[in-house]
């Protein structure tokens, strides 16, 4: 199992994919730290450990945690959710490190468009809705529902485009898939099952005129 600080993993390039996948667990644990009556009360980088398993993957442990306070919950976990993008956003765009931009909160909520350039387009969205529009989400939840989305959208098309489909990587699919095949295979189409009609029929008159004839025949010689 390897374990480092937040601050001694960014000092190392990280691909953006590289980034989402820590950000994502990041967001998850800061989901269940909320959801078992905790909240953040430190975000600095060397107060956030970064590790990985076998067992669990990618994960994410904040080492300052305090009890919610009564009536001030809901407040909090915006706060926490929007100080997490404010350290992401700043990652993500190397700001921290560039002693020529006095960046804080409220210099990225002034200038939050510029930042598109160094985010993800699904990050983004994310981040202006969350630190700009103060809409309480989770970076977790927002990237599992756009997956779905997607899924979803692909699936409507494929159904426009050919009547009905079937995912065939799916049990259902492949068994839907095998049972089309097979009814192709053993059922004959309309036109073929009028063709041998009318073949049979022909055979049937042809016998009936031919054997008579034969006879007539063969009893005159």
């Amino acid at each position: 199992m390897r374990e480092e600080t937040l601050e001694e993993w960014a000092r190392h390039y990280h691909s953006n994919s590289e980034m989402r996948e820590t950000f994502r667990a990041q967001a998850l644990s800061l989901k269940k730290t909320h959801e078992q009556g905790y909240y953040v009360v430190d975000f600095n980088l060397n107060q956030i450990l970064v590790g990985e398993s076998e067992s669990y993957g990618k994960y994410v442990q904040f080492q300052k945690v305090a009890p919610f306070p009564k009536q001030e919950e809901e407040a909090l976990k915006l706060k926490n959710v929007k100080t997490e993008c404010f350290l992401e956003i700043g990652l993500y765009s190397s700001m921290f490190s560039d002693l020529t931009v006095q960046f804080n909160p409220t210099f990225l909520k002034e200038n939050f468009d510029r930042f598109a350039i160094f985010l993800p387009e699904e990050e983004f969205r994310y981040y202006k809705k969350v630190f700009v529009y103060d809409n309480m989400d989770y970076l977790c939840d927002f990237l599992a529902k756009n997956a779905e989305m997607q899924v979803n959208k692909m699936e409507k098309e494929l159904e426009s485009e050919g009547g009905r489909s079937f995912n065939k990587s799916t049990p259902v699919g492949r068994a839907v898939s095998q049972s089309e095949k097979e009814s192709f295979g053993q059922e004959p189409s309309s036109q073929a099952a009028f063709a041998t009609t009318l073949v049979l029929s022909f055979v049937v008159i042809t016998l009936s005129l031919l054997i008579p004839l034969m006879a007539f025949l063969f009893g005159v010689s």
